[in-house]
């Protein structure tokens, strides 16, 4: 499925199916090959196919593929230009869809094969947040922060207790937010390093027909 389109070819070298895999299932029941909830259209597809021209299922799979093929000549005379140096397709038109499914490809790439890695980051940051309940006050929030003009700039350096427990929570969160976001962010340029390499593979073959500004789904 997570292919963008799909070329069966029967016994025989005849195509029997051209077009989106989410479009596979409803070609098979418009030639009344109807997918129980146990079957999967491509397995059932393929197996009409091995038969060749011996099935009728296949038969009229290619005939309907082949009055496909007409339209797609239609699409490409108007889509296309001939050119001396070869045919440049036009640029496809930007939609939500596309966005989407690019998600979709990152977050399988993602979770399939950086796996452990992400298990190792969130380990790092489960240790991290123990370490800082260790380190930290649990009450180094509660101070609101916000300048006394009796008490910040009087001239006779008198603090009350409460003055100068106050300005020791406003330090410990201080270094709490510093350390934090220091932390996240060098962890994040780790992550990008070590994951840089493979990502730009993807990057390079989603748009390998191109560099584009816009977003492109083949």
């Amino acid at each position: 499925m997570m292919f963008d389109k799909l070329y069966v070819l029967a016994k025989g070298g005849i195509c029997v199916f051209s077009g989106c895999p989410q479009d596979l299932k409803s070609h098979l029941e418009e030639n009344d090959l109807i997918c129980n909830k146990t079957q999967v259209p491509i397995e059932v597809l393929l197996k009409h196919s091995s038969n060749g021209s011996k099935d009728n299922y296949a038969i009229s799979l290619a005939e309907k593929a082949s009055n496909e093929k007409f339209s797609i000549l239609s699409r490409c005379e108007d889509e296309t230009c001939l050119f001396p140096d070869g045919i440049q397709f036009k640029s496809k038109k930007f939609k939500l869809i596309d966005l989407w499914i690019l998600f979709l490809r990152t977050m399988t790439y993602t979770y399939r094969f950086f796996w452990k890695l992400l298990l190792l980051f969130m380990f790092s940051y489960l240790i991290f947040g123990y370490y800082l309940t260790v380190f930290f006050r649990n009450d180094i929030g509660n101070p609101s922060g916000c300048i006394s003009f009796e008490e910040d700039f009087n001239s006779t350096c008198n603090k009350s207790l409460a003055k100068i427990e106050e300005e020791a929570l406003l330090s410990q969160n201080l270094s709490y937010t510093a350390i934090v976001i220091s932390l996240v962010f060098n962890l994040q340029v780790i992550a990008t390093t070590m994951t840089f390499t493979s990502e730009f593979k993807i990057f390079y073959n989603e748009h390998r027909n191109g560099l584009l500004l816009v977003l492109k789904v083949f």
